[in-house]
C-alpha cells in the first residue's frame, strides 16, 4: 500500500514537472505580451513641445472709447503671444519641454501638471541658453504653465507681463465635444491714465504700485481686453473691437471651456450670460475622467493660478457671453461673446483658441500649426511643435478678413473675422518706436560719458524694465573722484537693484548692493578706491553701467 503511494506521488510528480516544462514558454510569453500591452497602454506617447521666451511689445487693447487710439505694451512673452500656446497631451503621455532663452533677462518655467520639483520646474535659464526636461501627464484636467523668473525673484513682474499659458490633460474616459481655449489676466501699466484717457500713445511696462494695490488696468481674454467683444448696447451702441472675433457653437452641442485664470492677483467669477455651466475640475475616484464638482450652475469662481474645465450646452440659437461678473472686470475687458448658430462647424474657432483633441498626436492645434508655418516662423513636427507669434500671423489675416467681408449673413456679419491684433498703423508706429528707442540710445550712452564727471546722480530711467527701452542707468557711465558718493534714484514704477558686477559672472554685490530699490527710492555708495566699477539690476540683468574712479 505504501509503496502503491509512493509510486503514484512520484508519477504524479513527474507529470506535474514534465507538463510544467512543456507548457511554461507558452504561458510566460502570454503573460509577458499582456504585460507589455498594458505598459503601451499605461505609458502613453513621448511628445515634444519647445517654449521660446522673449520680450516683445504688442497691442493689448483695441482703439475705442475705453482706451482711445489703443494700447500697447512691453511684454514678456513665450512664442511671441499672450497667451503662450495651449498645450494638449493625453493621460499617460510624456511631455519632454524646451525652454530656449532669447530673452535679455532670467527666464525659467513652472508647469503645474507636473508632479514633483523636477517635473514641474525648469530651474533658471540665462539668456541664450536653453533646457529640456519631461513631465508625464498623470492627472487630468487644465492646468496653467507660467515664468517662476530667477527662482521666484521677480516672478510678480514676469507673470504680470505675460508669461503663462495652459496645458491640457485629456482623461482616458474622455466624452467628445467642441473644446475652446481661454485665458483671463491682468495688466498692470504704468503709462495706463485710466478708462477713456488711455495711454497716449505710449508703450508702458510693468507699474508695482498697481500692482501692490491690486488695481488693474485692464483683464484681458487671450491677451487682450475685449479681444473678442465687437459691441455692446442694443439702443445705443458702443463698439470695442471692430475687429473682434466670435465664439460659434451649434445649439444643443456639447461645449467643454479651458478657462485659466493667470492672475497675478484676482479670482475670476465666470458665468455664460443666458447659459449653465457645468464644473469638471479634478478627477474620479479611478483617476481615469474629470471629476464633477459642480452641475447646471451659473456662476464658479476660479483663483489665481487655476484652470477650470467648463462643460456648457447652449439651447437655443442667439448671442451668450462669458463674463468674468466682477462688473469692474467686464469694463476692463473681460468678456467674450458665443454665437450658437446651425452653420457652426467644427473647425470655425478664433485664432488661437481651438485645443488637439484626445488622441492626437500633435501638441499644439493643427489648424493654428498649418497657419503658424505658412506665417514662415515656427515648425511643427509629428509629434513636436512650437507655437508662433499669433501677432504676425494675425497681421497677415487682414487680407482674409477684406476677401471674407460679406460672406457670412448671420447676425455677427458686422463683426469681421480673424481679427487682427495689431494693424498697419500699429505696426508702423512700432517701427517709428523702434528707430527712436535706438537714437536714445545712442544720445544717452553719449551724454552719459560727456558730462558725467560733473555730477555724482544716476537715475534708473522710466520704463527699464523692458529691454527695448530708450535707456537704462542715465548716465550710464559715470566717472568722479576718489571720495566721491555716488546716487541712484529710481525714477521708474518698479523695482529695481543697483549691484556691483554683472549677471556674466564675478561676485555679485561684492562691492556694493542696494537690494530692491522701489520707485522714488535712492540709494547711496561711496567710491573711496580708484578703478572702474561695473554694476547692474539683478531683476533685469540686461541694464547695466559703470563708474570710474580717478
Amino acid at each position: 500500500m505504501n509503496r502503491s503511494l509512493v509510486l503514484t506521488s512520484l508519477l504524479t510528480a513527474t507529470f506535474l514537472l514534465a507538463s510544467s516544462i512543456v507548457l511554461a514558454p507558452y504561458f510566460s510569453s502570454n503573460m509577458v505580451s499582456a504585460q507589455q500591452g498594458q505598459e503601451k497602454e499605461k505609458g502613453g506617447q513621448v511628445k515634444h513641445v519647445t517654449l521660446i521666451a522673449s520680450e516683445k511689445q504688442l497691442q493689448v487693447a483695441p482703439d475705442n472709447a475705453l482706451h482711445p487710439g489703443g494700447i500697447t505694451y512691453n511684454a514678456y512673452t513665450f512664442n511671441g503671444t499672450i497667451p503662450g500656446p495651449v498645450i494638449s497631451i493625453d493621460q499617460g503621455d510624456t511631455l519632454n519641454i524646451t525652454l530656449k532663452n532669447e530673452g535679455k533677462t532670467i527666464h525659467s518655467l513652472d508647469f503645474h501638471a507636473g508632479y514633483g520639483p523636477s517635473k514641474a520646474l525648469s530651474g533658471s535659464v540665462k539668456p541664450g541658453e536653453s533646457k529640456t526636461w519631461s513631465l508625464t501627464g498623470e492627472f487630468p484636467g487644465v492646468f496653467i504653465y507660467h515664468c517662476g523668473a530667477d527662482g521666484l525673484n521677480g516672478i510678480w513682474e514676469h507673470i504680470s507681463n505675460g508669461m503663462y499659458g495652459g496645458i491640457v490633460v485629456h482623461p482616458k474616459t474622455e466624452t467628445k465635444a467642441k473644446e475652446f481655449y481661454v485665458v483671463f489676466s491682468e495688466l498692470y501699466n504704468n503709462a495706463d491714465k485710466g478708462p477713456f484717457v488711455g495711454t497716449n500713445g505710449t508703450a508702458g511696462s510693468f507699474d508695482i504700485g498697481k500692482f501692490i494695490s491690486k488695481n488693474p488696468d485692464l483683464v484681458m481674454t487671450n491677451g487682450m481686453a475685449h479681444k473678442y467683444v465687437p459691441a455692446i448696447g442694443q439702443v445705443n451702441k458702443l463698439e470695442l473691437n471692430k475687429n473682434a472675433e466670435l465664439f460659434k457653437v451649434k445649439p444643443g452641442e456639447l461645449t467643454r471651456w479651458y478657462i485659466i485664470n493667470a492672475g497675478p492677483n484676482d479670482g475670476v467669477s465666470f458665468h455664460f450670460i443666458g447659459g449653465m455651466l457645468s464644473v469638471r475640475d479634478g478627477t474620479n475616484q479611478a483617476n481615469n475622467g474629470l471629476g464633477t464638482q459642480d452641475i447646471n450652475d451659473e456662476t464658479w469662481w476660479i483663483p489665481p493660478a487655476a484652470g477650470s474645465v467648463i462643460e456648457s450646452t447652449f439651447p437655443e440659437a442667439g448671442l451668450y457671453v462669458g463674463v468674468d461678473h466682477a462688473m469692474a472686470d467686464v469694463v476692463k475687458g473681460a468678456a467674450f461673446a458665443v454665437v450658437a448658430m446651425e452653420n457652426s462647424t467644427a473647425s470655425d474657432y478664433p485664432t488661437g483658441t481651438c485645443v488637439p483633441p484626445k488622441g492626437s498626436e500633435s501638441v499644439v492645434c493643427e489648424e493654428a500649426t498649418a497657419a503658424e508655418a505658412a506665417g514662415g516662423a515656427a515648425t511643427t513636427e509629428k509629434a513636436s511643435a512650437s507655437a508662433n507669434d499669433n501677432n504676425d500671423k494675425n497681421t497677415n489675416n487682414k487680407s482674409n478678413d477684406n476677401n471674407n467681408k460679406g460672406n457670412d449673413k448671420e447676425s455677427q456679419t458686422e463683426v469681421t473675422q480673424n481679427a487682427t491684433m495689431l494693424n498697419t498703423s500699429a505696426s508702423s508706429g512700432n517701427a517709428t518706436g523702434n528707430g527712436t528707442m535706438m537714437a536714445g540710445n545712442m544720445t544717452g550712452n553719449m551724454t552719459g560719458n560727456m558730462t558725467g564727471t560733473a555730477g555724482s546722480e544716476i537715475d534708473i530711467s522710466p520704463g527699464s524694465s523692458s529691454p527695448s527701452n530708450a535707456k537704462f542707468f542715465e548716465p550710464p557711465a559715470l566717472t568722479v573722484k576718489a571720495g566721491t558718493t555716488v546716487t541712484w534714484k529710481n525714477t521708474d514704477s518698479t523695482l529695481h537693484t543697483v549691484t556691483s558686477g554683472s549677471a556674466e559672472g564675478g561676485e555679485p554685490g561684492k562691492d556694493f548692493d542696494s537690494s530692491y530699490l522701489a520707485g522714488g527710492k535712492t540709494f547711496e555708495h561711496v567710491f573711496s578706491t580708484p578703478g572702474t566699477f561695473d554694476y547692474f539690476c539683478t531683476l533685469h540683468p540686461y541694464m547695466k553701467g559703470h563708474v570710474t574712479v580717478n
